[in-house]
């Protein structure tokens, strides 16, 4: 008899022995406690890094209204400041109780990075506008007329990372004057100066 209680005990051990004891619960951690998630940002393509875009605008109120919007894209061929592009140019005069002029046309170009934040710009410009507004108009000539002018020049990013883009200033030099070419309102001094003055901004 006492050999069967004694079996019976070592089973009764060795089946309590084997009862997996309940998993205690895993507590969420609070809101405050999480590890932020990091998300990565999506890098661009190669070929929009390289694409630029901005443009000249200018507003001005001396003695008549004049506006100048000169939108532009360009794509960076080297990726180390040789860009290449396309513009366009819309320029309205008008004086009070006057009718006013409309000029526009399309320009290539292209900025070269020269030092720092500096660059050289060369640029073929071709304008519809008044007989007038061109260096090559007739005596007395009236109407609207294409014209084609070539254009050379130096401008300076006004940042401090010497970065190419930014805002900008650049005086670009009419090469056609005077024989040939578009009288542009935003020349330096005036009377059909060949000087012109830009100010706008590039990305």
């Amino acid at each position: 008899m006492s050999r069967i209680l004694l079996l019976f005990l070592f089973l009764s051990l060795r089946l309590s022995a084997q009862v997996i004891p309940p998993a205690e619960p895993i507590e969420e951690p609070e809101e405050d406690e999480k590890e932020p998630q990091v998300l990565f940002e999506k890098p661009k393509p190669a070929w929009r890094q390289n694409l630029h875009y901005g443009g000249n605008i200018w507003l001005g109120f001396w003695g008549a209204f004049y506006i100048d919007a000169s939108p532009m894209a360009g794509y960076d061929v080297t990726g180390k400041g040789t860009i290449v592009g396309l513009g366009a140019s819309f320029i309205y005069q008008g004086a009070y109780k006057q009718s006013g002029n409309l000029a526009y046309g399309g320009r290539l170009f292209a900025r070269q990075a020269v030092w720092r934040n500096f660059f050289a710009q060369g640029e073929f410009e071709m304008m519809n506008a008044s007989a007038t507004n061109f260096y090559n108009s007739e005596l007395n000539e009236t109407g609207r007329k294409w014209g084609g002018s070539p254009l050379l020049g130096i401008g300076m990013y006004q940042n401090r990372t010497r970065s190419q883009n930014g805002s900008f200033i650049s005086v670009m030099y009419n090469i056609g004057s005077p024989s040939y070419g578009f009288i542009s309102p935003q020349s330096l001094g005036g009377n059909g100066s060949p000087f012109v003055i830009r100010i706008g901004y590039f990305f």
